[in-house]
């Protein structure tokens, strides 16, 4: 088994990923203490973490010594709002990431190759969806996330009303997915010179077939599963439900005109 790091941004389907990741005996997926803190590692969880103790949290969790957590939640908790559950290390460990500013992304590097963990990338290739998820927000157009509302049955689906898309603002955000992807293209150009074994994990990939999706995990984290052992972790579920109808004209108003000022940024058109 292989230990692993998800780097991510919103919007990208990585907090089912994890879910149904962590719903598996031979993943451990590091997070807060209970059901919260599941970016354990970006500020809004870890605070202010001075640089130094960034990377000996990560050391301590992918080193091949045995867990110390009392030491790993000391240094944790000097900024962190919470403590990290426990976890086995004898699995394997992962968790996920947003990108950090420089010095913090030299850490990763540098105990990723020492480590020799494994780094896979979320993308989400259609850039109009995933755009328009980002301009959705709460479902008013306002910044937020659908998400955790539905899974905390403080709305529904059908609740969820349609928004007018001003097209300027649109294509800001659209601008911005690009420049991710570049980024997102360049991290992993730079990870594959330094011979760390990089993977890209594409959100249409998780949509279409699940199995399949999983099946290529843990294939790369050197796990050996059965179908039927996959589909049942698969089954327990992960919290989470799909926001969006594949059909934008079920959440954009105004989508005649959205499609045909920015249909070429969907994937397949």
């Amino acid at each position: 088994m292989r230990h692993f790091i998800i780097f991510f941004e919103e919007k990208e389907g990585t907090s089912p990923l994890v879910r149904l990741l962590n719903n598996f005996d031979q993943i451990s997926i590091v997070h807060q203490i209970g059901n919260t803190g599941w970016e354990p590692f970006d500020r809004h969880n870890c605070g202010e973490m001075p640089l130094e103790s960034f990377a000996q949290c990560l050391d301590l969790v992918f080193n091949q010594a045995p867990l110390d957590l009392e030491r790993l939640n000391h240094i944790y908790t000097q900024t962190a709002k919470s403590p990290l559950e426990n976890f086995n290390k004898n699995t394997a460990v992962g968790f996920k990431i947003r990108f950090k500013p420089q010095p913090m992304m030299q850490a990763l590097f540098d105990v990723v190759k020492k480590n020799e963990v494994v780094v896979f990338i979320a993308i989400r290739q259609d850039l109009l969806r995933w755009a328009l998820s980002k301009y959705h927000g709460d479902g008013t157009g306002q910044k937020g996330h659908l998400q955790f509302k539905m899974a905390k049955k403080e709305i529904s689906k059908d609740q969820i009303g349609k928004i007018h898309v001003d097209h300027k603002r649109l294509e800001k955000i659209i601008a911005r997915c690009q420049i991710s992807h570049a980024k997102k293209q360049n991290l992993r150009k730079a990870y594959k010179r330094a011979g760390i074994d990089v993977h890209l994990l594409r959100y249409e990939d998780f949509l279409v077939d699940k199995l399949k999706y999983f099946q290529r995990i843990f294939k790369i984290l050197e796990i050996t599963l059965s179908v039927e052992e996959i589909n049942s972790a698969i089954g327990k579920g992960a919290y989470f439900e799909k926001v969006h109808s594949d059909q934008i004209s079920d959440f954009v108003e105004n989508y005649q005109d959205v499609m045909e000022k920015f249909g070429h940024y969907s994937f397949g058109n």
